[in-house]
């Protein structure tokens, strides 16, 4: 879609990795606003999805940052999945730099259009009531697709 193809190549894979024993789900952009494309992660008993971006505009977007922020948040409850989000900074920031925890409760997020680092250090927790009651359900429904 638009820029996506400027600066991600189509490729054939599932786009999952393993590093360290833990599976990761990674998606571009655009993907975010499907939830098809994170319960393909889901299926795969993902611990951490990572949503890559280009996603920025040449004036100062604020309700568009926060559109995107909330379909990142809503991918990490559906699939209560910690997720993290890596976007470009220039001209002007319209997704975050963070990480949501599994119930879609940010956990760092990074100063929009500054140059900065983010490191976490990922420790997957139990489920909590909420967590489990959506893992029981999502099975439910993964299962009948």
């Amino acid at each position: 879609m638009g820029m996506d193809k400027d600066n991600f190549s189509e490729g054939n894979k599932d786009g999952i990795i393993v590093i360290d024993g833990i599976k990761i789900g990674i998606r571009i952009c655009f993907e975010v606003r499907f939830p098809e494309s994170f319960r393909e992660l889901y299926r795969e008993n993902t611990a951490l999805n990572i949503i890559l971006f280009y996603d920025v505009a040449d004036s100062d977007d604020i309700e568009r940052y926060e559109l995107i922020k909330s379909h990142i948040k809503t991918r990490a409850v559906e699939n209560v999945t910690y997720t993290m989000a890596v976007n470009s900074i220039h001209p002007y920031q319209t997704a975050p730099t963070g990480i949501f925890d599994k119930s879609g409760r940010t956990l760092y997020e990074l100063k929009r259009n500054r140059e900065d680092l983010l490191i976490f250090d990922y420790e997957n927790t139990a489920d909590d009531f909420g967590e489990k009651g959506r893992r029981i359900i999502s099975d439910a429904l993964t299962d009948n697709y």
